[in-house]
């Protein structure tokens, strides 16, 4: 290990400083569900021309020994500022920085102000710079340190707790204090075995409980990031995504990384993503501080709640996130993969498609928690939708599927066949078509009495042929027109909806025609369009309007 005497770091410090020895070193900071940068933290590193790169080990301590620690915080400062503007300057998407300030800077000067004068003079916002104080910091004189942080948010800073978990007080510093976000050093967990992993996501659901939001430092595998991202750590650092780097490399960096940086305006955006809980038992609606007493400490272990990000700008939608529960719940409802059904819920044409857009456009509208039930794949669950963040045309949608198994799959089952029967009973006649292939696939149901023989002809044929026998002679032309299979699925998409709805007079068992109730409903069932054809008896009071409608406005009726 490197040894430097502490009076060389004395003597030489103000020099290095002013000859630039002393600069600025960055490391990215990545959002777990994008992975894209959306700050970096600036690390002090000594480029001394006679003993070579200091290590911070070696200088820090002997800084704030001599009372010079806020002259190296205040230098820091200036270099960030000098490449934050030269990222403008180039044209290269901004994002905060965050700088470390030692416990020392508070009784040296007046920080708040000396940092300030420094933004000033480069004509950088406060809301561009992060500040990241330690535990030991706190240690005393709380209520001080409270005035100091308040001046600081004031101002528009971030405050983040730095190393948590490397000291003793933690938890009391948490308590006495208001934090942004809790930085844990995952040096202080020296693997990443079962009982690294309990203390990691029960820290990661205390820091979600009482509102802050989370970065792990020192992330140097894909394992340590796959776990932290499956907990719900909201940003990694460290060695697997990039080392420190100085100012010139990292701007290159910058201008070359495929990772690409967060839009700055989308800042409240992904802080409120950040909310959520994924170790909630649930997570749906534990979203604020209101529910913390639940008594359930099943968060050490994996979360058996369903649960989805998922991210929706327009009309397209990708998913950023979800658990093994989620994935099984998809399984169940018959999506061979997750791919599979942002693949179906893109494709517009899907049946059940504005059932779903309805749900989401309620939870956008409301921000509540939405539930409703769905038929998906012949699949009978519920769904469960809240808006937890929108902004720049897009939304984020956690989600939830309840579904059942076992026993209780087969009650449920049994129940919904039971009443999916009564409710047939409702209908006078369903058939079911399939337009690409020109065929009749079934008729389901009837009691009008209708030809049997109408599901062995070509579907062309059968509706001319039913319209001839069954359909009174004033309403032929437009049941033909509306049923017409070339044109049915273009008909369909421009309307917007999954169904038809007309009334038409049809033969009844007396030979009389009686105006009823029509719709024409698609529904997904393989690779082509389906549609159900039904037939239902209006009451008394609808079916008077229906006749004075149909004769007085044929013009609502045209095709």
């Amino acid at each position: 290990m490197q040894h430097i005497d502490e009076q060389y770091i004395v003597s030489n410090f103000e020099s290095a400083l002013e000859q630039g020895f002393v600069k600025a070193y960055y490391q990215p900071v990545i959002r777990t569900l994008t992975e894209r940068i959306c700050s970096v933290e600036a690390l002090a590193r000594w480029q001394d021309p006679v003993v070579g790169l200091l290590s911070p080990f070696l200088f820090i301590n002997v800084l704030e020994k001599y009372h010079l620690i806020h002259k190296l915080d205040l230098a820091i400062l200036d270099n960030i500022c000098v490449t934050y503007n030269k990222m403008k300057e180039l044209g290269l998407a901004l994002h905060p920085f965050s700088i470390n300030l030692s416990r020392l800077d508070f009784d040296e000067i007046d920080m708040l102000d000396a940092i300030s004068k420094i933004l000033e003079k480069h004509n950088v916002p406060s809301t561009a710079i992060h500040i990241e104080i330690t535990e030991s910091v706190m240690l005393d004189n709380t209520a001080y340190f409270r005035r100091i942080f308040d001046s600081f948010h004031d101002a528009g800073f971030a405050i983040f707790m730095d190393d948590f978990g490397s000291g003793y007080s933690s938890l009391n510093v948490l308590k006495d204090y208001s934090f942004d976000v809790l930085k844990i050093d995952m040096r202080f967990l020296s693997d990443i075995g079962i009982r690294s992993k309990k203390i990691l996501a029960s820290v990661m659901n205390m820091a979600k409980a009482i509102g802050m939001h989370t970065l792990a430092e020192g992330v140097e595998t894909k394992e340590q990031m796959t776990f932290l991202r499956n907990i719900g750590c909201e940003m990694l650092q460290g060695f697997y995504y990039a080392k420190p780097m100085d100012g010139d490399l990292y701007v290159k960096y910058l201008s070359d990384s495929k990772l690409g940086v967060e839009d700055p305006a989308e800042n409240h955006y992904w802080n409120s993503v950040g909310q959520i809980n994924f170790l909630s038992p649930d997570p749906l609606y534990d979203l604020t501080n209101e529910q913390l007493e639940s008594g359930d400490y099943g968060f050490i272990r994996e979360n058996s709640t369903p649960l989805a990000l998922i991210e929706q700008t327009g009309k397209h939608v990708e998913l950023l996130y979800c658990n093994e529960a989620y994935v099984k719940g998809l399984k169940r409802i018959g999506f061979n993969s997750v791919d599979d059904m942002i693949f179906t819920i893109n494709n517009t044409e899907a049946a059940y498609y504005p059932n779903m857009n309805e749900q989401v456009y309620t939870s956008i509208k409301t921000g509540q928690v939405i539930k409703e039930d769905h038929l998906i794949n012949g699949i009978y669950f519920s769904y469960l939708t809240k808006c937890i963040a929108e902004g720049n045309g897009k939304v984020m949608l956690a989600a939830s599927i309840q579904t059942y198994g076992g026993d209780v799959d087969k009650s449920t089952n049994d129940l919904f066949e039971k009443y999916s029967r009564l409710l047939i009973d409702t209908y006078d006649h369903i058939s079911v078509i399939d337009p690409t292939n020109n065929i009749v696939i079934t008729r389901l149901y009837s009691k009008l009495g209708f030809n049997d023989k109408y599901p062995e002809m070509p579907l062309d044929d059968a509706i001319k042929m039913f319209a001839e026998n069954e359909v009174a002679e004033y309403d032929r032309e437009r049941f033909i027109r509306s049923m017409e299979p070339s044109s049915l699925r273009d008909r369909m998409a421009r309307s917007g909806r999954r169904f038809f709805q007309q009334p038409f007079h049809y033969k009844t068992k007396s030979g009389e025609y009686e105006i009823m109730d029509t719709k024409l409903i698609k529904v997904l069932m393989g690779e082509n369009d389906v549609y159900i054809f039904s037939i239902e008896t209006m009451s008394e009071q609808a079916h008077k309007a229906a006749e004075l409608f149909v004769r007085e406005h044929p013009e609502y009726f045209q095709f």
